[in-house]
């Protein structure tokens, strides 16, 4: 049965300054917690919809069966009637070994459409993704729900992107602009740093000066701007292609 302590800690965990007090973060629903399960993710307990008590009969992993109301008041999802795991944080990797292509985003604060990008990465094989130090946290636990189990798989890390631009000369810096080269016909680099600015601003100023060339998705129709998470995976399907 949990205790009064453990759900305080649960509660609190669906802010950032809880989740970063305690180190611990939220995995909700089937697919997050089977994929938190199946990594190299330290759990310190479950909470479990009675229901699916079979199911987790062998785990040696604190298991705590509650019923399906009690699943939905600690959840930070509208849905979720399985379960919630609480995780313990992994340090932020430094990346001192650099993939050939690597995400940068800049600014991006919307934990849907980051969660949606880490997901995004995980199909093309991007493992990297470099974060400016505004964009929304890694452990919200939004991102988390809308990777569906890609968090494990892609390292995220914050910093100041000017610096690691500078820092990491090898790498040709492309930004995504509307007055950029036609990504139809542009022809990736080898080595590549690509930078996606936020939803409603764009990339900053400091880190546009910085770039090297410019790429734009091509519009046939009206709509005025496509979602960033969107933009990534169109311009990612392209660098596959290349």
């Amino acid at each position: 049965m949990l205790t009064n302590k453990q759900i305080k800690l649960i509660n609190s965990l669906h802010s950032k300054k809880g989740r970063s007090e305690n180190e611990l973060f939220l995995v909700e629903g089937e697919k997050g917690i089977q994929e938190v399960i199946d990594s190299d993710y330290e759990i310190e307990f479950l909470v479990i919809n009675v229901d699916f008590q079979e199911v987790f009969s062998g785990i040696s992993i604190p298991t705590y069966f509650v019923s399906k109301e009690d699943i939905t008041k600690f959840s930070t999802l509208t849905i979720n009637q399985y379960g919630l795991a609480v995780v313990k944080c992994k340090i932020t990797p430094s990346f001192t070994q650099l993939d050939d292509v690597i995400l940068l985003l800049d600014g991006v604060r919307d934990p849907g459409n980051l969660g949606t990008i880490i997901r995004i990465c995980d199909w093309y094989g991007i493992k990297q993704i470099v974060l400016s130090n505004d964009c929304t946290e890694f452990y919200n636990p939004k991102v988390i729900s809308a990777t569906m189990g890609s968090f494990k798989r892609v390292d995220c890390n914050y910093t100041d992107l000017t610096a690691f631009i500078q820092a990491n000369p090898l790498h040709t810096v492309l930004g995504a602009d509307l007055a950029g080269e036609n990504l139809h016909q542009f022809t990736f680099p080898t080595k590549v740093f690509i930078i996606m600015g936020s939803e409603s601003h764009g990339i900053s100023p400091e880190v546009s000066a910085m770039i090297q060339q410019r790429i734009t998705i091509p519009r046939f129709g009206a709509a005025e701007s496509l979602n960033v998470a969107i933009s990534t995976g169109i311009i990612l399907d392209h660098v596959r292609r290349n």
